[in-house]
């Protein structure tokens, strides 16, 4: 697992929060955005950024195989340091479904939160939750919170 950080310096309180971003730069954003409107930030939270490679993108050469190389992780971390949050982005390799890869990530980092971004279907336009949010949701024990890609 590679680690890139940005630390803003102090030894604070942290609350932890896990974003697991897939490959759309408006529904890392909307995570993002959750992130930057809890009570606590900037001062006091820590956003661990994450996208999971699963399937064939662990074909890609290892050099090649990093959350960092994900536009959408690195627009995400750019706006939330921007606003002063402290950020970092892990590597997770999980060969699939991706859930397992996020449940652990959480774990392994003792996360107080999973933030997740939903999906938009059907006439009505409500919010449903994809197989991997279902997945999270009931794999783990911590909260989840799962934010509506299309909320200004």
């Amino acid at each position: 697992m590679t680690t890139h950080t940005t630390d803003l310096g102090g030894d604070r309180p942290q609350y932890r929060v896990l974003l697991a971003i897939g490959d759309t730069e408006a529904n890392a954003l909307a995570q993002a955005r959750y992130v930057a409107s809890l009570p606590t930030a900037p001062d006091s939270v820590l956003a661990t950024l994450t996208h999971v490679l699963h399937g064939e993108e662990l074909q890609t050469p290892r050099e090649f195989r990093s959350a960092q190389r994900v536009g959408a992780v690195r627009h995400a971390a750019d706006w939330l340091a921007e606003r002063g949050i402290e950020t970092e982005i892990r590597d997770v390799e999980h060969p699939y479904p991706p859930t397992e890869g996020i449940v652990s990530l959480a774990d392994a980092i003792d996360a107080d939160a999973i933030v997740l971004s939903g999906r938009k279907r059907g006439a009505v336009e409500s919010v449903l939750f994809g197989a991997v949010v279902q997945s999270v949701m009931r794999r783990t024990t911590r909260p989840v919170v799962v934010v509506d890609p299309d909320a200004a």
